[in-house]
């Protein structure tokens, strides 16, 4: 008990220590979203689930030995024809350690070189980014879980390349039989080992510290989660006006708070069929159209299992102009041994 009293002090004290960072990069590293944590608001959620792997990819503690041989394959229909992709299979090492492999993409599109007066040249180039990431688990009791992710990425825009290194830290605590958990992560803990450009300084990645909790009604197959991110951050608004002072205070003060804050809840009608829904304050405060705000910040989807397959399917609504639909296969492998 004292081991887990000081590792969670160091989890927690480490989010502070990257509070303060220079300008990031890998924008990839925001794309952290499987079907099913996108459905419920776009952040992980601290359950144990045997029969679903992808809960594990970006929060590596939530990573079972029942897993092993478990095949993910996500993909995300982004804007403006930009996509995200992801493969992700899971293995054992001397039948003792389990590991998950994952190889990640993001495509940024096509984009055509123009001159300074306007004219298009007639020439294209690419942009995307890409990430192979290795995570491991390690379990301290029934209820806990420890794990890390280990990540090289590449960037790759025309003729400019960087490359960077990075991890993430977790610990997930869930309960089977009160259907209780929560966890803590530090995500994107790196930074970069060759700049775009020689000369510029070595960018840090995206740093973000995420608590998150859980819970199942008792009489009803219902489970909401609650998260709170960037604990290493309190504002995101670059507003500095001080015009009515006490008034701009109070308003800042709540709206920081609830733009940390995100809510999602599952309905487990059964093991081959549940609905999700999720809310970003976040996403909602800033990116909603003044004029017709719409369904900004809100996310859904389903999940359900056709034979020896699982679906995952989201829906989210960053802006009034476009959704983002996110689909994840989950499908469990036979041991070559058993043929």
């Amino acid at each position: 008990m004292f081991r887990l009293k000081v590792l969670i002090i160091l989890i927690l004290n480490g989010s502070f220590c990257f509070s303060q960072q220079a300008v990031t990069s890998y924008s990839i590293l925001n794309n952290n979203c499987t079907s099913r944590n996108s459905s419920l608001g776009g952040y992980p959620i601290g359950v144990f689930d045997s029969e679903d792997a992808s809960i594990a990819i970006f929060l590596p503690s939530n990573l079972l030995a029942s897993h092993e041989k478990q095949l993910v394959i996500n993909y995300n229909n982004h804007f403006a024809d930009s996509d995200f992709g992801m493969v992700n299979y899971n293995f054992k090492v001397k039948e003792k350690f389990v590991f998950s492999a994952s190889l990640f993409y993001n495509n940024y599109g096509d984009f055509e070189y123009y001159s300074p007066s306007g004219n298009s040249l007639g020439n294209s180039f690419t942009a995307s980014d890409w990430i192979f990431q290795l995570g491991h688990s390690k379990k301290l009791n029934d209820n806990i879980q420890i794990g890390v992710n280990l990540k090289f990425l590449g960037s790759i825009f025309e003729q400019y390349k960087s490359f960077a290194i990075g991890s993430d830290i977790s610990l997930t605590y869930f309960e089977e039989k009160k259907q209780l958990g929560g966890y803590i992560l530090l995500s994107n803990i790196g930074a970069s080992i060759k700049s775009y450009q020689e000369s510029n300084a070595k960018n840090k990645l995206p740093f973000n510290s995420v608590l998150g909790v859980n819970t199942k009604l008792k009489h009803a197959p219902i489970r909401f989660h609650l998260s709170y991110h960037h604990l290493n951050r309190w504002s995101f608004s670059s507003n500095t006006q001080t015009t009515n002072q006490s008034e701009i205070q109070i308003n800042q003060l709540f709206s920081n708070f609830f733009n940390h804050i995100i809510i999602g809840t599952e309905f487990l009608f059964s093991k081959n069929f549940n609905m999700r829904f999720g809310y970003d304050f976040l996403s909602r405060n800033n990116l909603q159209p003044e004029s017709r705000p719409g369904t900004t910040g809100i996310s859904w989807g389903v999940g359900f299992k056709v034979k020896n397959l699982k679906i995952n399917y989201s829906n989210s609504k960053y802006h009034f102009a476009g959704t983002s639909n996110n689909i994840t296969i989950i499908k469990q492998l036979k041991s070559f041994s058993n043929k």
